[in-house]
This record gives structure tokens, C-alpha cells and sequence, in this order.
């Protein structure tokens, strides 16, 4: 089983290529001020959306539930530790990525 930290950084707005597995995806983080949480939207290598608009909160898998399921396994990512904020992502806590 393979699981490691996919780097973000303590920013209200960012977008990033990390390697997941044999993947690669984009990963744009968006605060949303109004509701005090992260929007995020997965897109693969080639630009297609995986899923948009999900909230970043502690413990909830990022890639569970695609519709329609795709036909690569791209693992869980999930935020582990604090509720994140611009001020404290990737300080406070961790987005970890798991082939489970």
C-alpha cells in the first residue's frame, strides 16, 4: 500500500500537478470566504474534469464516488488533521493521497 503527502501551501487560491500513483492531476484549491472552506476541482493529465466544486474538509476522500466511475483506480485523497484555512494548509494539516 502506497501512501504519502501531496504538497499544498498555506495560500487562499492555488492550482498544481501532483502525481498520484501512476496519475498525474491537476488540483485547484479556491477559499471560498463566504462559506470559510476550500472548493476544489480535480482535472486529469489530459484536462478532463474528474470533479469540481467539492469542499475540502477533514476526512472526506476527494475521489470517491467519480460519475461516472472511471476506468483507472486513482486512489483516495484525503485532508488529514485541522479544518484548513488560507493561513493554516499544509501547516495544520495534510492532503494524503492512498492507493487503498
Amino acid at each position: 500500500m502506497s501512501r504519502y503527502k501531496v504538497a499544498v501551501q498555506a495560500l487562499p487560491a492555488q492550482t498544481f500537478s501532483a502525481r498520484l500513483g501512476g496519475n498525474t492531476l491537476t488540483i485547484e484549491l479556491q477559499w471560498m470566504a463566504r462559506l470559510e472552506v476550500f472548493r476544489v476541482n480535480i482535472l486529469s493529465a489530459l484536462g478532463v474534469t474528474l470533479t469540481a466544486g467539492r469542499i475540502l474538509l477533514p476526512g472526506v476522500d476527494l475521489l470517491a464516488g467519480l460519475y461516472p466511475p472511471p476506468q483507472i483506480s486513482y486512489g483516495s485523497l484525503t485532508l488529514e488533521g485541522d479544518q484548513s484555512t488560507p493561513d493554516n494548509l499544509g501547516v495544520a494539516n495534510s492532503l494524503v493521497w492512498s492507493d487503498d
